[in-house]
């Protein structure tokens, strides 16, 4: 095949960096593929996400191997809940430590895990959840249920507040949605918003194609010419230390 296409809401940031990551895994064997958004113009909450290459493999193949990579640690001492992971992925390693600042000293905002939830945790759960019979337009809807999650799907997250109780506190598991979790921790590696600011994180959705090494930079910071649609979306609590991505809003543009 030479086109792939999936089904998003633009204005949920963990379906985006999710898009993102499917482009990272796809730009490892096909470099030079081209990815770009499609908006729906009468429905807001309705894109699609389109990579172009040639000889691309479907979903199925991609998410099979994701489905059995392996999650690596730099070293067998006790756990760290932060240390970055080393992912064996079809004969390469993919390195993911987007929550750690550059000097692997301390964690950025984009850490949404707390508590006894560490990398390994997440990956090792996380990866067997995944559906290779998903589709383009069901991608992004599967869901599990099950206590692991990165944050960065708003659906996923619970609020106190609202529910009445803690699932945690109650050792219930809530709806992951695997595939949103698994690939935009991929995506989030290369495509990395500027998260100092906790209510304002930006990211943008570039319609025109663009190679992934271009693509990383577009998605933070359009230039003259590129058609863009701008979102941005916050970092928010969940119980007492837990936060999550919220829905993004469009950014309106002078």
């Amino acid at each position: 095949m030479d086109e792939l296409r999936v089904r998003l809401d633009p204005l949920n940031p963990g379906q985006f960096f999710a898009c993102c990551g499917l482009m990272e895994l796809i730009e490892l064997e096909h470099p030079g593929a081209l990815g770009w958004f499609e908006l729906d113009r009468t429905r807001p909450r309705v894109a699609e996400f389109v990579i172009d290459g040639t000889c691309l493999e479907g979903l199925s193949a991609i998410l099979g191997r994701l489905k059995v990579a392996r999650p690596e640690f730099s070293d067998t001492g006790p756990e760290a809940p932060v240390r970055p992971a080393e992912i064996l992925y079809n004969g390469g390693t993919l390195t993911l430590d987007w929550w750690l600042d550059e000097f692997r000293g301390e964690t950025t905002n984009l850490k949404c895990w707390a508590g006894q939830v560490t990398t390994r945790n997440l990956f090792t759960e996380l990866l067997p959840l995944l559906d290779p019979e998903s589709t383009g337009g069901d991608l992004f809807e599967r869901s599990r249920m099950a206590k692991a999650k990165f944050g960065v799907d708003p659906r996923s997250a619970w609020n106190t507040l609202d529910f009445g109780f803690s699932p945690n506190e109650h050792g219930r598991d809530a709806a992951t949605f695997p595939a949103v979790e698994v690939l935009a921790a991929v995506g989030l590696q290369g495509f990395r918003p500027d998260a100092r600011k906790r209510d304002t994180v930006g990211y943008g959705l570039w319609l025109e194609p663009l190679p992934a090494a271009v693509a990383r930079l577009a998605f933070r910071a359009g230039w003259d010419g590129l058609p863009r649609r701008n979102y941005t979306f916050s970092i928010a609590k969940r119980g007492q230390s837990y936060k999550y991505f919220t829905f993004g809003s469009e950014k309106e543009t002078n």
